[in-house]
């Protein structure tokens, strides 16, 4: 038996993706929650690749009813992607499950394929002459590009949560939001050339199917899980914040003296201790320098500040910015290293809170105090 180099990919694909998925349910000092759903997700990849190789390589009638079977995955990765973004991102008591319902459409799908397998010869004859798997396999990729871009959907509005409860949280943009943007592009990016395929093949249009199909999905969606595999591998924890936070108003709410004390103490610590600079710096984290809880801290920063934690402690870093530009320390070193000693972790997160204190980029305040 030959093998060709497409075998030889397939087969590697199928053995990373066992080492892979083994090896996420073995690491303990990371988020366990989140890394269980991906190793499961991991699992499905390993048999969509599995189905592929059996299908290249053995031509016989149960390999096509195994490949149907399988194919009920496209059913899987979009609760599946959905579930694990939001286990890694927050984190709640009980850890969050998708119920049932979730995975009703691939309980259904793999009810019906099954029955037509396993139909009478007779009733298989009839299958035939109403042309009846056609239409089942053409709704059953319709109705996964559908789930497929609702889960999406459901993951970006979750992202999008994620940042305004960060903000009340941390003063810095957590790297895992990179790495999320980066997988939600990619997943989108994937979706929409599934959904182009899926119309080039209703259309027949050669030129386009020929380049993508589906069996190029089904090997490129089992790649991209790879590759949040490995990426998972060599992540450290993370921050991780409730989804609904809790923040009782009666009981975070300061008499007039408590609230004096609290401004007082955060007054020493912003502008003594100028604790702002600490690039990790969290709500918690200050709160507990001021002896008080995060949500009498939030409490005060929301109704007496007006502001965000994110935005309170990033007007302090840009005002410390301003006087260094002042100075005419930005001759001596770049901005961005000035930047990084006011307690920003990147240039996208400075440049940002700089134009949102100050209406102006930082150039363009540069540039103004050359003309004034």
């Amino acid at each position: 038996m030959s093998f060709t180099l497409l075998d030889v990919i397939l087969f590697l694909g199928v053995s990373q993706g066992i080492f892979l998925a083994i090896t996420l349910r073995l690491i303990d000092n990371r988020n366990k929650a989140a890394n269980d759903v991906l190793s499961i997700t991991i699992g499905i990849a390993v048999i969509m690749l599995f189905g592929r190789v059996m299908a290249y390589r053995i031509e016989a009638l149960w390999v096509n009813y195994v490949a149907g079977i399988v194919d009920v995955t496209i059913f899987l990765f979009g609760p599946l992607i959905y579930c694990y973004i939001r286990r890694l991102l927050f984190q709640e008591t009980p850890v969050f499950k998708l119920s049932f319902w979730h995975y009703l459409i691939a309980c259904i799908h793999i009810f019906i394929t099954i029955g037509v397998y396993l139909a009478p010869e007779n009733v298989m004859a009839f299958i035939k002459e109403i042309r009846f798997l056609p239409y089942f396999w053409f709704f059953a990729e319709l109705i996964g590009i559908i789930s497929f871009i609702g889960y999406t959907i459901a993951s970006i509005r979750l992202f999008k949560k994620h940042k305004k409860v960060m903000e009340h949280q941390i003063s810095y943009v957590l790297v895992i939001r990179r790495y999320i943007r980066y997988v939600l592009v990619t997943v989108i990016l994937f979706t929409v050339l599934w959904f182009i395929s899926f119309i080039s093949g209703i259309f027949k249009f050669s030129e386009i199917s020929t380049v993508l199909n589906y069996p190029l999905v089904w090997v490129s969606i089992p790649l991209f899980i790879y590759v949040i595999g490995y990426y998972s591998l060599r992540q450290p924890e993370i921050f991780r914040m409730p989804l609904h936070p809790k923040i009782k108003e009666e009981k975070a709410r300061l008499k007039p003296d408590e609230i004096q004390r609290l401004q007082k103490r955060l007054k020493f610590f912003i502008q003594e201790e100028e604790i702002y600079k600490t690039p990790d710096l969290s709500l918690k984290g200050l709160a507990e320098k001021l002896n008080t809880t995060s949500n009498n801290l939030s409490w005060l920063l929301n109704q007496v500040y007006q502001k965000s934690f994110y935005d309170y402690i990033n007007t302090y870093r840009v005002q410390d910015i301003i006087e260094c530009i002042d100075q005419g320390l930005h001759l001596k070193q770049t901005l961005l290293a000035i930047a990084l000693d006011a307690g920003f972790n990147s240039k996208s997160t400075f440049n940002k809170a700089f134009k949102q204190v100050t209406s102006q980029t930082p150039s363009e305040y540069i540039k103004s105090k050359r003309v004034a």
